[in-house]
């Protein structure tokens, strides 16, 4: 009996220390509270990208994955699924080229993707209904926008777990860093006002008014101020001096000088002005205005409108590439043209018939436009110089939007 009782401590130990001890070629695992698993990739994960600058992320809602596709064979090397039910919106590349992240509308959830193997390896649940995103240019911090839930989710890149909730916003849809990333500015579409977050406390530390607000709405808000068409995007100039926020229902863009927080100029613009996209060479930003079917070209070294050119309805987007800017009019099928030498139009690009042209991006060398279009399952190839379009199908279903690292036309609706 002493024997076998000795016998059974000694197989017990060395069964603790099997366990206790990693063994080769096996996987060593940390538990995860719920709804916060982090996904390892097998050891025998395959490289897919190699080149971070080389491939085209498609979003795609109705396929809750995202795509990588390369930009010289134009064929896709893989896809990321997601989960279902998860309707992804905006997709965007961190910094240090080695994550891939969006948000999940009807999930409340942000997914973290290897940017080289592709292999999903973190879900984390965030605010409700999260759209746009945003990283600090250091690539430590990553704020997903939760414009139903009126905050944003500061996720730390290092640990890739939620740190804070910045709440007190209203519908807040884009963001954008300064470029020493200590302040955040924050478009908020249900109000008239532009957020700045403090970065190192993750707070928000003012509103500014890009306007006056007309007396009537002040007086009965809940009958005049239901449905606020207010800030989309805050951007910024290159020199990072100033950001240019355009008010849909005000119909101006605030100048806002980043070095004191305060507007110094108002432009008046078209009617119900969507957002303002700048231009590569910093000298023009252009507002598409869907109340009147026109664009608002404004001189950014005057801040004074230098044209306003005829467009068309259900304006999503504006891409810049050879000396030219291309306005999606997402209903029609046509991309409209403009000269950005002499600020006229030069003609439009049919797309198709009968087709929902979502956004664009524009590759690194400013030539080619890579847009979305989720009716047909495509991405269009606009060459700049040329205006011809080369249709890639089949990418997936209902592909909302298109992303490159570095370039400098990412955007979302």
């Amino acid at each position: 009996m002493e024997n076998f009782s000795l016998k059974c401590v000694l197989t017990c130990l060395l069964a603790a220390l099997a366990i206790a001890i990693p063994q080769p070629g096996i996987a060593q695992t940390t538990p995860m509270p719920p709804g916060m698993e982090k996904h390892q990739a097998p050891s025998s994960a395959k490289t897919l990208v190699t080149d971070p600058d080389s491939v085209v992320m498609i979003v795609k809602r109705d396929s809750n994955d995202i795509s990588f596709m390369d930009i010289k064979t134009k064929k896709i090397l893989g896809r990321t699924f997601l989960g279902n039910n998860v309707n992804p919106h905006m997709v965007m590349m961190s910094p240090d080229a080695r994550y891939v992240v969006t948000g999940g509308t009807r999930s409340n959830t942000a997914y973290i993707i290897d940017a080289r193997t592709l292999e999903l390896i973190k879900k984390i649940p965030v605010g409700i209904a999260p759209e746009h995103l945003s990283f600090s240019p250091d690539g430590r911090y990553y704020y997903q926008g939760n414009p139903a839930g009126d905050s944003i989710t500061v996720i730390d890149m290092a640990s890739l777990s939620v740190i804070k909730t910045i709440e007190g916003l209203a519908e807040p849809l884009n963001i954008t860093f300064t470029h020493d990333g200590s302040k955040a500015y924050v478009g908020n579409y249900g109000a008239h006002w532009v957020g700045v977050i403090d970065v190192t406390r993750h707070q928000l530390l003012k509103k500014i008014q890009v306007a006056a607000v007309p007396g009537i709405s002040r007086l009965d808000p809940s009958k005049y101020l239901t449905d606020i068409k207010g800030i989309s995007m805050p951007a910024m100039s290159i020199d990072g001096r100033y950001i240019y926020a355009a008010d849909g229902d005000l119909g101006v863009v605030g100048v806002i000088d980043t070095r004191e927080d305060k507007v110094v100029k108002v432009i008046r613009v078209g009617l119900n002005p969507w957002r303002i996209y700048m231009g590569h060479d910093g000298k023009y930003g252009i507002t598409v205005n869907n109340g009147d079917e026109t664009i608002s070209i404004i001189d950014l070294e005057k801040n004074e409108v230098a044209a306003t050119l005829p467009a068309g309805p259900d304006m999503t987007g504006v891409n810049f590439a050879a000396g030219k800017a291309f306005v999606i009019s997402s209903t029609t099928g046509f991309v409209y043209v403009y000269d950005m030498q002499t600020l006229k139009p030069t003609g439009r690009i049919k797309i198709g018939l009968n087709l929902q042209l979502e956004t664009a991006t524009t590759d690194i060398a400013g030539e080619k436009i890579y847009l979305a279009v989720s009716t047909n399952h495509s991405i269009y190839i606009i060459d700049g110089k040329t205006e011809a379009v080369e249709r890639i199908p089949n990418v997936g279903l209902y592909p909302w939007g298109t992303h490159i690292m570095g370039s400098k036309d990412n955007y979302c609706h």
